[in-house]
């Protein structure tokens, strides 16, 4: 059975990735989630109430990820200017034209909690889904994990590091920090290695 492993998503980790469902008028709609990997055949997704991506999930059950990573793409899926030739059919769903890889998915189970942050409270629904189909259109398929973007911009400054001022040496040592945090969060084993090895030269 073909698994979230042929598309180069290790279990537990998070990738920023394009969901796209159906609207109740049939039109599409799209925009950046990250999900977790679980076990190669479920995904977890932390959708906030105010996007209205958790409505149709809601309402339809189901929805596609698309795997990608044109700037553009995530840029525009934010900004509303996806035009409709950005979008194809596959079945009841709607899935991005140029995306590298897709796969459907059909929730499972969702359950609200309310988080705490610094300027309230919000509400989240955390959804399980399970992975139907995968459709890879790009044999060089690579998912998004942030960590990747963190260690190589941890490197420029550490680069830098040694050749600045005092007071940009120390910017860039909170960026650093920064970053850290980041791979702690999101990042594999590797990453962390990666990440670690930086600190280390600091």
């Amino acid at each position: 059975m073909q698994d979230l492993s042929s598309i180069k998503m290790e279990n537990g980790l998070l990738y920023e990735t394009i969901i796209t469902t159906k609207n109740s008028d049939g039109t599409p709609n799209a925009a950046p989630v990250g999900i977790v990997c679980k076990n190669g055949s479920k995904i977890i997704l932390y959708l906030s109430e105010a996007i209205h991506t958790l409505q149709n999930i809601k309402n339809n059950g189901h929805f596609i990820v698309n795997i990608l990573k044109d700037p553009t793409i995530f840029t525009k899926s934010i900004v509303g200017e996806l035009s409709p030739d950005c979008f194809k059919n596959h079945l009841n769903d709607f899935y991005i034209t140029n995306t590298d890889a897709f796969f459907s998915a059909t929730v499972i189970k969702s359950k609200e909690i309310e988080k705490g942050h610094k300027i309230g409270n919000s509400k989240l629904t955390i959804i399980t889904a399970k992975v139907n189909e995968i459709i890879i259109k790009n044999k060089n398929v690579e998912p998004l994990n942030r960590a990747n973007f963190a260690i190589i911009e941890s490197l420029i400054y550490l680069c830098r590091i040694n050749i600045v001022d005092n007071k940009t040496a120390q910017l860039y040592l909170e960026r650093i920090n920064e970053m850290s945090r980041l791979v702690t969060r999101v990042g594999s084993k590797e990453h962390k290695k990666a990440m670690k090895k930086i600190i280390s030269r600091l």
